[in-house]
């Protein structure tokens, strides 16, 4: 009788650690999918300042984009925001100096650049690869940050 007692406890501890690898694994997964996520909403937020703030502004909006609790060692460095013209092509020359190539925008595109997500847990062997997605974000123009008949200062 005594000897079908350990057998129980070790085919217990068998089954919970399988269990519990599962669980934390499926755990690890769910937080690799909602730091996805939110890299996805950065790029968002980036080309909606990109479109509503002053073009000068352009090295200070990612910082701007990326929260103080960004998944993963995410950092404005790995956010970069562009302007477009009407076919999609980055604009050459400074839009905030010559009022030539301000007029070509037609798009402001934000995208993350050089990351690789780290896991945290269980599936930290994992380390440097996983690279994420090549997410962007493209909105049209709108006033960029200037007022009809006027320039402002805006900060953002």
């Amino acid at each position: 009788m005594k000897r079908n007692e350990g057998i129980s406890v070790v085919e217990f501890t068998i089954v919970s650690s399988a269990l519990f690898i599962l669980i934390f694994g499926i755990i690890e997964i769910g937080l690799y999918m909602y730091s996805l996520q939110r890299i996805n909403e950065m790029t968002r937020i980036a080309a909606r300042l990109g479109v509503v703030c002053n073009v000068g502004d352009q090295d200070d909006i990612p910082a701007l984009a990326v929260p103080d609790d960004a998944p993963g060692g995410f950092a404005p460095e790995n956010l970069s925001l562009g302007y477009l013209d009407s076919g999609g092509s980055p604009i050459v020359g400074d839009p905030d100096a010559d009022e030539d190539v301000f007029l070509t925008i037609r798009y402001v595109r934000a995208e993350v650049v050089d990351f690789e997500y780290q896991f945290s847990g269980l599936l930290s062997f994992f380390q440097g690869a996983i690279t994420v997605p090549n997410f962007e974000t493209t909105l049209p123009r709108e006033n960029l940050g200037e007022i009809r008949g006027s320039v402002t200062d805006t900060d953002c």
